[in-house]
């Protein structure tokens, strides 16, 4: 049994070293398949870091953006409400014109209205002044009728009064009598 016992236990022996070397065989593959594994997994870390890195970037730059388009909106904003402010004074003045153009447009009429009424009396005026301006040179030349009258009264008055020796004051009241 010795021989037997020999050959079990080194059977069981070559066995164990056989199980031995494919256990170490087994845990340094696992092994390497574990730094395979981790180093993939690290290499994912890295790109997922360098993708974070980068996306934290962009974060930064959409946020100064933002930023930016924030401070223009409110320039915009101020600007817009400048141009309200500015568009109400413009209108106020348009409205405080167009009030001041309604109330010279209405002077304008009074105006017209007075000259037109002065108008009318100037030429109702002028027609009394043409009436006596007729009266007066029709007076005038009754006038000038009457002096020529009175001048040949006069020679005749004084033709008589030389030939019948009359005195003038009595031709005159004579005449008048008449």
């Amino acid at each position: 049994m010795n021989k037997d016992g020999n050959r079990i236990v080194l059977i069981a022996l070559t066995v164990a070293c056989f199980i031995l070397l494919y256990s170490t065989v087994a845990f340094y593959v696992m092994e390497e398949s574990e730094k395979g594994k981790r180093h993939a997994l690290q290499k994912k870390v890295d790109e997922i870091t360098v993708l974070r890195q980068d996306l934290e970037a962009e974060l930064k730059e959409t946020e100064t953006l933002a930023i930016e388009l924030r401070a223009r909106l409110t320039t915009q904003e101020d600007t817009i409400s400048n141009m309200t402010k500015a568009l109400d004074e413009e209108r106020h003045a348009n409205n405080t014109n167009l009030f001041k153009l309604k109330e010279r447009e209405n002077e304008i009429r009074a105006m017209r209205a007075k000259i037109d009424n002065e108008k009318a009396e100037k030429d109702n005026l002028l027609k009394k002044l043409e009436a006596a301006n007729e009266e007066c040179l029709g007076i005038k030349a009754q006038l000038e009728n009457d002096l020529k009258s009175k001048a040949e009264e006069d020679v005749k008055a004084k033709e008589i009064s030389e030939r019948e020796g009359l005195s003038l004051g009595t031709v005159v009241v004579g005449r008048k009598g008449r």
